[in-house]
């Protein structure tokens, strides 16, 4: 199907299971249909490579059409690219840091956050209490903000509905999760799986070997919701009970499922915890020790981590190394953590300012970037010194 590169679609369904403020809510959550005139551009853009269908919110914001993600323009591109599916850990990337593009991961496992003015005394509980399932069940961890300058704020989006809405993984310092005054911890803990980077569960491209997409019964314009991303990182086993899933009715035009296991049945509702499945795949995309060691209760360290080799297929969160140097497997790139065999006494990105888009650098200049320190070569490209904190 051939798109024009700004599409128009008037919102006929509007508020059920939260499609007014593209979440993905709740079963529990019913409202009636109701009609809107409302006008919503839809401008064609590329997705890790992949073609998709956006709507701009603002300068640093666009909505992934009907879903509860949101993608920075750092995230878009204007034409389709190849995404490299083993890349080489050269700890480079583009001469625009902040065109890196892809998915990111949030260093040492932990997601910094800000609890914005305009959250109630219930949302701040909700989020908390959402925090409370990943931090005692995974190895990620969460700590409010003080001077660092990559963080996600979390913010009120002045509707009285159980809906959400994320940034996908870490976006400096404009990531965002928007939350209805009625969301419940079933939609937080979604939406904090987004901004540990995860996409939904019904759109990985194993998805048909585990259930059935009954797009007949599927609101229209929401069929997008149910696309498959054949570039999108794997984590783990498909998990139909995964806090990232999609509910059976979700998106429903006629109270008849739109998903179903492959033999027809309906699955149970999400509930408000992590499945072993998301449990599972979260300690392997976030390793152990708050991401400074090997998994396995070990500091970091290149003593037992094999070699990169181009012939083996990586997961995020699979450590190697490369030339002298301990790497990580983010969701579209490698990140160089540190040197093997040195050991700081500091941060080695202790008084170096963070990159600016609007600033002219030289060969030889140091910045910080989402966690981690970068030199600009003499070739025009950035290179990862290592991890912040390292």
């Amino acid at each position: 199907m051939k798109f024009k590169n700004v599409v128009k679609s008037t919102t006929v369904t509007t508020l059920i299971l939260g499609l007014i403020a593209a979440s993905c809510s709740s079963e529990d959550f019913e409202e009636a249909p109701e009609n809107s005139d409302n006008e919503v551009q839809l401008t064609e853009k590329f997705f890790l490579g992949e073609k998709v269908l956006v709507e701009k919110i603002d300068s640093e914001t666009y909505k992934l059409d009907g879903s509860d993600i949101l993608l920075s323009p750092d995230q878009l591109s204007d034409a389709a690219f190849d995404l490299k599916q083993n890349p080489e850990p050269t700890g480079e990337v583009s001469t625009k840091l902040g065109l890196a593009g892809g998915i990111r991961k949030w260093p040492n496992n932990t997601v910094i956050y800000v609890l914005d003015n305009s959250l109630t005394a219930n949302q701040i509980e909700v989020t908390r209490n959402s925090m409370e399932e990943w931090s005692t069940k995974t190895n990620v961890k969460f700590k409010q903000r003080t001077n660092e300058n990559y963080y996600v704020t979390i913010s009120n989006d002045g509707r009285s509905c159980n809906c959400g809405s994320a940034n996908l993984g870490v976006i400096g310092n404009r990531g965002v999760i928007r939350i209805g005054t009625r969301t419940s911890e079933v939609v937080m803990i979604h939406e904090i799986g987004h901004t540990l980077g995860y996409i939904h569960e019904q759109n990985r491209s194993d998805r048909d070997n585990h259930v059935r997409i009954l797009f007949e019964n599927i609101q229209n314009g929401a069929e997008s919701q149910f696309r498959k991303s054949d570039r999108a990182q794997l984590i783990g086993d498909f998990d139909i009970q995964s806090t990232m899933m999609y509910g059976a009715y979700t998106f429903s035009k006629n109270g008849r499922p739109t998903i179903t296991r492959l033999d027809g049945s309906v699955y149970p509702r999400r509930s408000a915890r992590l499945s072993s499945g998301d449990i599972a795949g979260t300690n392997q995309a976030y390793p152990g020790d708050n991401g400074g060691g090997d998994g396995n209760g070990n500091p970091d360290t290149c003593e037992g981590v094999e070699e990169w080799s181009r012939n083996r297929s990586y997961q995020v969160g699979d450590r190697v190394t490369y030339r002298g140097f301990l790497y990580e497997r983010d969701f579209s790139r490698w990140n160089r953590i540190k040197e093997c065999g040195s050991n700081p006494e500091e941060d080695i990105c202790n008084g170096v300012s963070e990159y600016s888009r609007n600033t002219r650098y030289s060969a030889g200049d140091k910045v910080t970037f989402r966690g981690f320190l970068y030199e600009l070569q003499s070739n025009g490209r950035w290179s990862n010194q290592g991890q912040c904190g390292n």
